[in-house]
Parts: structure tokens; sequence; C-alpha cells
């Protein structure tokens, strides 16, 4: 079978991240794959004003021009546009994020079945806009129960199929022994993305710090650290084998999302391990469980947050069953059974 993604053209993200795990996967089962980037950059009609709206495009367009080769993988293939000229016949054309779902839906049917892979619900940069790209005539798959919800309670439609994000134990595991010593560790995930809620993490972590003084907070992040205060201890752009490290070594993570698609980063904090105190957002609607496997409040809910905090800092039978638990729910998702998953909803809509 022939697979076309179509992804942005420049930039790293989790989002980005997981969909090259698919084409890994999809290749190692014989799939022939091809991920297409264009050089031309899309309208983000992110500005008010048409005028910044084509500089951005055109500041866009120059950084793909002269970053490409930075980003470059072994599956990609760089166009100067998405069009019928420069993407191949296939059997499946899969858009990734919502500019590429116009791209992808004025295709020829040539392109094969075509698919919107949504991983969030992306109305930060122009939500009219963005709307439209989930009422285009495509097949819809999407990452979490919270997605799903989102597409029915805003704009009427769904449920579609569902395919969780797989997690690798064998680079996300446990590799140091927690400390025992009276420093409390807490680490966050930085992100300038106000739906992110690291004010309110923030918050969370003061409020704990008066009844625990030598608690130490720790952030990491692709971000620089001018949003955070100066006595956070920050890792910019880390490798992964710090990250895993950090997450070993922490012993709360705290996950104060608004709104998330799915959460990659404190299901890998559960997976080394750690006490997961987070929002009901994203794959908590899926796989979250109160005092069983993490502590949940109510997204925007910094006193419910620091309430669950107290709580499990103050009870260590309840902190060992949460790691106990949480490293187990890590060890159920399965990149290839998510792959198979996806194949199979592929091979539904072209049989």
């Amino acid at each position: 079978m022939k697979v076309n993604f179509v992804l942005p053209p420049i930039g790293s993200s989790g989002g980005i991240d997981v969909i090259y795990k698919y084409v890994d996967l999809l290749q190692k089962s014989g799939y022939d794959v091809c991920v297409y980037k264009a050089i031309l950059a899309n309208n983000m009609h992110r500005y008010h004003s048409n005028v910044k709206n084509i500089i951005h495009q055109i500041y866009c367009t120059a950084k793909t021009v002269f970053e490409k080769e930075k980003y470059r993988r072994t599956s990609d293939c760089f166009v100067w546009k998405i069009c019928n000229k420069t993407i191949r016949d296939a059997d499946v054309t899969i858009a990734t994020a919502w500019p590429t779902a116009f791209e992808v839906y004025r295709l020829s049917v040539s392109k094969g079945n075509k698919f919107y892979f949504i991983q969030d619900y992306e109305i930060w940069d122009n939500p009219e806009v963005v709307k439209k790209s989930y009422q285009l005539p495509l097949n819809k798959i999407v990452i979490s129960t919270w997605i799903n919800d989102c597409l029915k309670q805003n704009l009427g439609m769904g449920p579609f199929p569902i395919v969780y994000n797989g997690l690798d134990t064998s680079i996300y595991h446990l590799t140091t022994q927690k400390k025992t010593e009276s420093e409390i560790s807490f680490l966050m995930l930085n992100h300038k993305l106000a739906k992110k809620g690291i004010p309110n993490g923030l918050t969370v972590f003061e409020k704990v710090k008066k009844k625990y003084p030598d608690a130490k907070l720790r952030m990491f992040g692709m971000s620089d650290n001018t949003n955070l205060p100066e006595d956070v201890e920050y890792f910019q752009n880390p490798s992964k084998d710090k990250i895993v490290e950090l997450y070993s070594q922490a012993d709360v993570f705290i996950f104060p999302s608004l709104e998330e698609g799915w959460g990659l980063t404190p299901l890998e904090a559960m997976a080394c391990g750690c006490v997961v105190v987070g929002t009901r957002t994203g794959f908590v609607l899926d796989l979250g469980k109160h005092r069983e496997n993490m502590m949940i409040s109510e997204p925007g809910d910094v006193s419910g947050m620091v309430e669950n905090v107290e709580e499990v800092l103050s009870d260590s039978v309840l902190m060992k069953k949460i790691q106990k638990n949480a490293i187990e729910t890590a060890e159920g998702l399965d990149w290839e059974k998510s792959a198979d998953k996806l194949m199979d909803i592929l091979h539904c809509y072209i049989n």
C-alpha cells in the first residue's frame, strides 16, 4: 500500500514525532510511505491584517528554504507546494495539521483515500479557519476522547475512530533510584502556549513550597525560560537521556494544561515512576484514574491541584500505589498495537 503523509515543513514537536513513529512502523510492515512537506508556507491567518499575514507567510517560506536540511528525515520529500503535480498517486494521503487538511482536500482522487489525523483541537491560530478544516469531507482519526468531545461540542461532529499514542518504555522507564532525602523534587514542561497552563503550574508549586520549603522545581522545554522565575532550574532542549533522568529523579510531575489533545510528557513521566498531578484533559479522560495512577483535578483548578499534591506528599502508601500503577498504565501503551489499529482503519476505508 502506498501512503502519503503531509506534514508542516520544519519544526520539532511531540506531534511530529508521533507521525514519524507511524512512518517507521508502517514501513517495517511493508508499506510504501512518503512524507511530503511544502516549502511555500501556508497563510496561517494569524493576524487581522492581511499585510501581516503575508509578511509572516514570506518569513516562514524563507525559514524553510534555509533550514529544511536541518529537519530533513529519510522519508521526507520537500516540494514547492502540495498539489497534484508534486504529490505521487497513492492509496492513502493523510493530513496531519489543520493547514495540511486544506492541501489534502484539494488533491485529486488519484492520491487515494484522504484522511485527517487530528492530534489536537488546534484553534490557537485562527479559530474560524481551523474549524473549517475539521468540516472538510476527509476521513478523520483522532488520538483521544477529549478531541472527539471538542469536535462534538463545538461542531456537532463525530465521534471518530480513536488511535491512542504508544509509548516506548525501552526509553522511558525508571533509571535511577528515587531520592529519599527531605528535598522534594518537582518537574514540569515549559511551553508558551496559554493552553498549557504554565502560570497555574508555577502557582501550584509556589503554594506547595510554603508548606514544603525544601521543595525544588525543575523544568524543561524547547523554548527559552524568559517566562519563568529565576529560581527554577531549567533545561532547554535536553536530550532524551536527560529527560528520562529528570523524570526518574522527580517525585511529582505537574501537568497543568487547560486543554490538551493527548499529553506525551506526563505519560513519559508516569513510565518513569513519577506521580503526575494533572488536569482532566487529553489522555486523562481515557487513561487517568484519580488516586490510582495519578491525581486529577479540573482544568484551571489551582486549589484542587495544590490539595492533590499535598495529599500525595503526606501519604507514602498512596504515593507508592500511584507510582506502581502509573508504570503499569504506561506499559500498556504499545506503538505496534497503535500502528496495527491505524492500519486497520486505513484498510477499512480502502476495502
